[in-house]
C-alpha cells in the first residue's frame, strides 16, 4: 500500500486487492473541512435511547419517593388521593419494568391472587363497595412487591432502594418531633404521621434496625445509617409504644447475634444503639424542655395497661375467629369488623372496635378464604426464601441483606399484636423490606434474567404487562376517594 499527500491536506491511499487490480482510494481525516461530518441527527437518537432505558427507573424511583413521603405523611395512606397516586405511579412501573418478562410464572401468580382476592372480596362481601380503598392497599402491596423483585436486581438499585426506607424513617421523625416538642410534655405520645403511637413505633423500629445493620456493615450507606439510627431509635423510645420497642431489642439482639465472627460490626451496633439513647436524652431536657425527664417515662407511665391491653387483644382475636365462621368465604368484608363483630354475637366485645389487633387475623374476618390463602401463600413463599438465603448472606457479611431479614421479622410479629396493615404505607413497607432480604435472582426465570437481561417467553405477550397495569388503575380510582372511615355496615 503506498499514499501520497494532495494540496488539500487530505492523503490519497491507493491499495491493490487480493483479487482485483482495481485500486481502492480511501480518505483519511487530517483535521481539514473535507473530512465527512457526522449525521446530524445521531446525537438526538442516542439522548433518546439513553432517556427510555431510564424511564423504569424514574418510575420506581417515583414510586418509592411518593411512599416515604406523602402516602407515609398522608396518615399513612389513608387520607384522600394519595393513595390512588402510589397505584398510578404503580402501573407506570409496571409498564415500563415489565417484571413478568423476568419472574417465573408461579411467582407471578401468586402477587396476581393476592391482588384478585382482596377485589374479588370487594365483590363478594357484605360491606362491599364501602371496602375499595382497603383492597386498592392490598392490590399495591402486591403487585409492588413483584415490580421490585423484577427491577432491585444489581447494588445500585438496591442502594436506592434501601435509602428510601432509611430516609423514610429519618423525615417520619422530623414529621413528628417538630409537634411533639411544641406540647412541651415529654410523656405525651410521639404520634407522627400516623396520628396513632403504635404505628409510628413499628414504622421506626423497623427504620432504626435497618439503619443499625446498613452502619455496621460499613459501604455507601453507613453515614446515613449512623444518623438515621439514633434518630429512629430516639423516635421508638418516645413513641411508647412497647410492642415497637421489644421488636427494636429483638432486631438489635439478632443483628449482634448474625453479623458474623468479626467484632466491628457488633461494636457499630451498641454504638448506634448508644447514639440513641444519648439522643433521646438529650431531647427530653434542656434546652428543648424546662426540666429534663427520662426517655422511657411515658413507658413507664403506661405499664398499668400492660395486661390489660393483652387479655383485650386476646378477646378480639377470639371475636376475628367467630366473624370468620360466620362468613367463611368471603369474611365479613373491609371496613366490616365492627359490624361483623355485632352480627356474629362475639360477646362483650361486639361493637367495641373496628380492628381485630391482628392482621393475619384481621384478613382472615375481613376477607375470609378469598384473601387468607394468598396471602398465607405469599407470605409462605417469602419465609422460605428468605430463610434459606439468610445463611449464605451470613457467611458474606452481607448486613444490608441480613438487618432486611430480621427487620421482615420484627414486622411480622408486630403485625401480630396490632392494626399496622390498616395503614397503606405500613402494609407496603412488607414488600419493600422483603426485596431487600430477598437474593437478586429471586424469581428470574434464568441466571442471565437477574443480571439484566430480559428473555421472553412465548406464554408472554402484551395483556401480561397490560392486565396488572389496568388493575392497579382500576385501585387508584377506587382509592380516589379513601379516608378514615372503617365502620362500614354489613350490606
Amino acid at each position: 500500500m503506498a499514499g501520497r499527500r494532495t494540496r488539500g491536506g487530505v492523503r490519497a491511499v491507493k491499495s491493490r486487492s487480493a483479487t482485483t487490480e482495481t485500486p481502492v482510494v480511501t480518505l483519511l481525516d487530517t483535521g481539514t473541512d473535507l473530512a465527512p461530518a457526522p449525521l446530524p441527527h445521531a446525537p438526538a437518537r442516542r439522548h433518546l435511547r439513553t432517556a427510555r432505558r431510564l424511564l423504569p427507573e424514574v418510575a420506581v424511583v417515583a414510586g418509592l419517593g411518593w411512599w416515604a413521603t406523602y402516602l407515609t405523611w398522608g396518615t399513612g395512606g389513608r387520607e384522600p388521593h394519595v393513595l390512588a397516586v402510589g397505584c398510578v405511579l404503580a402501573a407506570l412501573g409496571w409498564l415500563l419494568v415489565r417484571p413478568e418478562r423476568v419472574l417465573r410464572r408461579r411467582v407471578l401468580l401468586l402477587g396476581h391472587a393476592l391482588s384478585l382476592g382482596a377485589v374479588a372480596v370487594v365483590l363478594t362481601a357484605p360491606t362491599g363497595w364501602a371496602g375499595r380503598d382497603d383492597a386498592a392497599a392490598w392490590v399495591l402491596a402486591a403487585q409492588t412487591g413483584l415490580l421490585l423483585l423484577a427491577w432491585a436486581r444489581d447494588d445500585v438499585r438496591r442502594l436506592v432502594l434501601l435509602t428510601a426506607l432509611l430516609a423514610a424513617g429519618g423525615a417520619q421523625f422530623a414529621q413528628g418531633w417538630l409537634p411533639w416538642w411544641g406540647a412541651q410534655d415529654p410523656e405525651k405520645l410521639f404520634q407522627g404521621t400516623f396520628y396513632w403511637h403504635n404505628q409510628v413505633g413499628i414504622f421506626l423500629a423497623a427504620a432504626a434496625v435497618l439503619a443499625l445493620a446498613t452502619l455496621a456493615g460499613g459501604g455507601p450507606l453507613a453515614r446515613l445509617g449512623w444518623v438515621v439510627a439514633p434518630l429512629a431509635v430516639t423516635g421508638t423510645l418516645f413513641t411508647t409504644s412497647r410492642g415497637s420497642q421489644l421488636g427494636l431489642l429483638l432486631g438489635a439482639v439478632l443483628l449482634l447475634a448474625l453479623a458474623g465472627r468479626s467484632i466491628a460490626p457488633r461494636l457499630r451496633v451498641l454504638g448506634g444503639l448508644g447514639l440513641g439513647w444519648a439522643t433521646s436524652w438529650l431531647l427530653t431536657g434542656p434546652p428543648f424542655f424546662d426540666e429534663r425527664v427520662a426517655p422511657t417515662a411515658g413507658t413507664a407511665a403506661r405499664s398499668e395497661s400492660f395486661v390489660d391491653n393483652g387479655v383485650t387483644r386476646v378477646e378480639d382475636w377470639a371475636a376475628a375467629w367467630e366473624v370468620f365462621a360466620r362468613w367463611p368465604l368471603t369474611g365479613g368484608g373491609f371496613d366490616g369488623f365492627r359490624a361483623g363483630t355485632v352480627a356474629a354475637e362475639v360477646g362483650e366485645r361486639a361493637g367495641a372496635t373496628a380492628y381485630a389487633h391482628n392482621g393475619y387475623l384481621q384478613a382472615l374476618s375481613d376477607g375470609g378464604l378469598l384473601l387468607a390463602l394468598p396471602l398465607l401463600g405469599v407470605l409462605a413463599a417469602v419465609a422460605w426464601a428468605v430463610a434459606r438465603a439468610l445463611p449464605a448472606a451470613v457467611r458474606r457479611g452481607d448486613l444490608a441483606q441480613v438487618g432486611a431479614a430480621v427487620t421482615l421479622l420484627v414486622l411480622g410479629l408486630h403485625s401480630g399484636m396490632d392494626f399496622d396493615w390498616a395503614y397503606p404505607s405500613l402494609l407496603l413497607m412488607v414488600p419493600l423490606v422483603a426485596a431487600l432480604a430477598l437474593p437478586p435472582a429471586t424469581g428470574a426465570v434464568d441466571p442471565a434474567a437477574a443480571g439484566g437481561h430480559r428473555r421472553t417467553r412465548p406464554w408472554s405477550s402484551r395483556a401480561a404487562a397490560l392486565a396488572p397495569a389496568v388493575l392497579l388503575l382500576l385501585a387508584a380510582v377506587a382509592a380516589w376517594g379513601g379516608g378514615l372511615s372503617h365502620n362500614a355496615p354489613l350490606g
